[in-house]
């Protein structure tokens, strides 16, 4: 009588399949955490740059509301004037 070669109790097919089990959801275990880490790192990065352009957007928007109190002064003074100049007629 022959006797199976066993590992752990279980048969050579057996260890082989449970292995190949544990061994593919240890990889897929490690590439979802790669992919987080991944992700993660994609997130601080949007983050940083949504501040920056915050900012920027910011500075933009001040810039441009200062151009145009300028301009509406600008043609508050020329209408003031035209007005000046047809109540003396």
């Amino acid at each position: 009588m022959k006797t199976k070669l066993t590992f752990f109790g279980l048969t050579l097919a057996q260890f082989l399949s449970l292995f190949t089990l544990i061994t593919g959801i240890v990889s897929i275990w490690i590439h979802l955490e790669i992919r987080i880490a991944e992700v993660n790192a994609d997130i601080t990065n949007l983050k940083q740059e949504m501040i920056w352009h915050k900012t920027e957007n910011r500075r933009d928007f001040e810039i441009f509301r200062n151009d145009q109190r300028a301009d509406t002064r600008e043609i508050i003074r020329k209408v003031e004037e035209i007005q000046i100049y047809l109540r003396k007629k």
